[in-house]
């Protein structure tokens, strides 16, 4: 059973080509890499974004296409703070009418509304008005999708219940199938 052409069978296979044991294995844990984020660079990192996390306060005024009406908590984050933009989850921002709040960090809270629902991929938009966050400096949290790469370490900010923000440590590991 050491021999991978033994496993695979002989069928298919030439037998004056050689087969390597790395061809045939797919890699499931990312490889070791040795700089590996510490508690201080995490730290940095979460002073630095969670004042852009906010907590998504919703409510579905009325049944619309499959959701009911109902009132919910959800997390959401500022990815343009010119234009007052919140990027969150498709759900969050429903398919019908909607009134929602945003509160940020220090409490201040502001009207949002949906500016976008994607129809395929789980996330959406809202909009609010920048100049109403008079008290708390906070910087946006730019979407980078070109720096996103399977086995990264990431970690999550998200609300318990609408109470208050947490970090969540996530060993994010995606297959490309």
């Amino acid at each position: 059973m050491g021999d991978p052409a033994e496993r695979l069978g002989s069928e298919g296979l030439d037998s004056g080509a050689a087969v390597k044991t790395d061809d045939l294995c797919m890699e499931i844990d990312p490889p070791f890499q040795e700089n590996v984020a510490t508690a201080e660079d995490w730290r940095k990192a979460l002073n630095r974004v969670v004042p852009a996390v906010v907590v998504l306060r919703t409510t579905a005024t009325r049944s619309f296409d499959t959701e009911s009406a109902a009132a919910s908590y959800a997390t959401g984050f500022v990815v343009d703070k010119r234009r007052g933009i919140i990027l969150t989850n498709r759900h969050v921002v429903k398919p019908g009418p909607v009134v929602a709040e945003a509160m940020f960090l220090n409490r201040e809270e502001v009207p949002v509304h949906p500016i976008y629902r994607d129809p395929v991929h789980d996330f959406g938009f809202f909009c609010y008005d920048p100049g109403a966050i008079q008290f708390l400096n906070y910087e946006e949290i730019p979407l980078a999708p070109e720096a996103a790469c399977v086995g990264l370490e990431i970690r999550v900010v998200g609300n318990d219940s609408g109470e208050k923000l947490h970090s969540f440590v996530v060993f994010y590991k995606a297959f490309d199938f």
